[in-house]
């Protein structure tokens, strides 16, 4: 607009000197126009135009200083918005982080309710440590988990989860212990932390596991450090009082149990589980199958099964009950049941499959009890294993086309375990000489009389080394390996495993 006005000032003017003035004024004129865009003050100034020219140039000079104002008034404003934006944007994330904990919170709480429901009821110490290592991996951040409990005198290692070599243990006199005040042991379990090999990134939460003043042992989780925010330290707080109640529990009434009854429900048990599980498969789709079954005892809490649904797709599941005797057995039966008539009667996936077998048992299992499965299918025509896990042990698979031995999971909890849950699915596309095994824990925790594990790197070691073998000589090779670890040190727990090697 300044510039406009300045243009029709000038030609205004341009017209009236020409209209009053001679030539010869002309090169006054180009003076003034330029003393004008020049924004200067000049004196010797025809005298016609002298009023003229200076409130022209008196307006010049003020619509100038008012738009400079303006632009600055401008810019202060803009100022107070972006102020006001990047303070809206910060609340808007505390609100969204404060919820996020809420909700998490909120979630936490429940899951720890099913939890203690759960534990509180058992009488055996190996099931609740399973049950609360499992939590400990569904409900944190943990990454590797150690259990420690006093036996004796002695701190010794009940049980770990994740890769953990260390398994360090301190003996004292039973008298001198009783004399140990908190900090006592506390100096203890800060001790025996060292031992554990941990990245800059981690850290070891050491949590004691106390009622009442009886110090029952030590739990050593390690997170990384980035993760371990306060709603995660609740969480494991809260966790350890669970354990630490249920353990003590069970440490109590651990002697009240029948032998004579335990004889018997092992007898209808083994009954149970021989009709339970499937007549061999040698090849099915392409597919070539081997399997090996071996309790530990007179009956086992492990299953395997599979089912050729239709001309297109066939369903393998590898499952752990938890416990022993009938009740195991039972629960087995009832699992295997319903989910091979949810599996047959549906045509839905893996995860689906899951869910529906957790809402139609869960009213009828009881507390203390659960099954780990790793259950899918497969099709033909697309060579594809999908699959669902619901606490259980990831799948070894060999990949012929990259030479790798990988594992494959999704995240879930056990059946039983917690109501209304949603399982997870993924899928395995599979290539001629690609090989899968479905295991249960015998065979990664086996022992050895140094109490070192088997574990899963083995397994792998074993399943590479022979993978251009058939699955029954693949079985044999894993036996043997296992053997020649174990040693004369007793099975502890059931073998059984399940191998799929495409041929197609």
């Amino acid at each position: 607009m300044l510039y406009i006005f300045f243009l029709i000032l000038l030609l205004i003017l341009f017209f009236y000197v020409l209209k009053r003035q001679e030539k010869e004024h002309f090169g006054d004129i180009i003076r003034i126009l330029t003393s004008l865009r020049a924004k200067k003050d000049i004196e010797d100034i025809p005298d016609i135009l002298k009023d003229e020219y200076t409130e022209t140039l008196n307006k010049i000079i003020k619509q100038e200083l008012e738009l400079e104002n303006s632009i600055e008034e401008l810019r202060e404003y803009r100022k107070e918005l972006e102020v006001t934006y990047d303070a809206l944007v910060t609340k808007s994330t505390q609100l969204e982080y404060s919820n996020h904990i809420l909700e998490r919170r909120v979630e936490n709480l429940s899951n720890l309710n099913s939890l203690s429901r759960a534990v509180l009821s058992i009488l055996e110490v190996d099931k609740i440590i399973n049950i609360i290592l499992d939590a400990y991996f569904v409900l944190t951040g943990a990454k590797r988990i150690s259990l420690y409990l006093w036996e004796n005198g002695k701190l010794k290692n009940k049980r770990i989860k994740g890769a953990i070599k260390f398994r360090g243990e301190v003996s004292y006199p039973e008298e001198i212990l009783k004399e140990y005040t908190r900090n006592d042991f506390k100096k203890i379990y800060e001790e025996l932390s060292v031992g554990f090999a941990v990245q800059k990134d981690e850290v070891v939460v050491i949590s004691p596991l106390v009622v009442k003043g009886k110090e029952l042992g030590v739990i050593y989780v390690i997170e990384d450090k980035n993760k371990l925010i306060d709603l995660d330290e609740e969480t494991i707080s809260a966790l350890v009082i669970q354990v630490s109640i249920a353990i003590n529990n069970a440490q109590i009434y651990a002697d009240l149990i029948v032998k004579e009854r335990m004889s018997n429900e092992l007898e209808v048990a083994a009954r149970i589980q021989k009709k339970i599980l499937p007549e061999d498969i040698d090849e099915v789709f392409g597919l070539e199958i081997a399997n090996y079954f071996e309790p530990a005892k007179e009956i086992g809490g492990d299953y395997y099964d599979y089912t050729i649904l239709d001309d297109d797709n066939f369903s393998i599941t590898i499952a752990d009950v938890s416990g022993k005797g009938v009740p195991a057995a039972f629960l087995m039966a009832l699992g295997r049941s319903v989910l091979k008539t949810v599996t047959i009667t549906g045509d839905t996936g893996p995860a689906e499959n899951l869910n529906e077998l957790n809402r139609i048992i869960y009213p009828d299992i009881t507390e203390d009890m659960f099954i780990t499965m790793m259950h899918s299918k497969y099709n033909k025509n697309t060579k594809t294993l999908h699959y669902s896990n619901a606490g259980h042990n990831p799948l070894v698979v060999y990949r012929a086309e990259t030479d790798t031995v990988e594992l494959h999971t999704v995240k879930g909890v056990a059946i039983g375990f917690l109501n209304d849950y949603k399982y997870k699915q993924g899928e395995i596309k599979l290539g001629k000489g690609d090989i899968v095994i479905f295991y249960t824990d015998g065979i990664n925790e086996t022992e050895n009389k140094n109490k070192d594990m088997f574990g899963i790197n083995k397994l792998k070691e074993v399943v590479y080394q022979n993978k251009l073998k058939r699955p029954e000589e693949i079985k044999t090779a894993i036996l043997e390996e296992l053997n020649k670890f174990r040693g004369d040190y007793e099975q502890v727990d059931d073998l059984t495993f399940v191998i799929l090697k495409s041929n197609l």
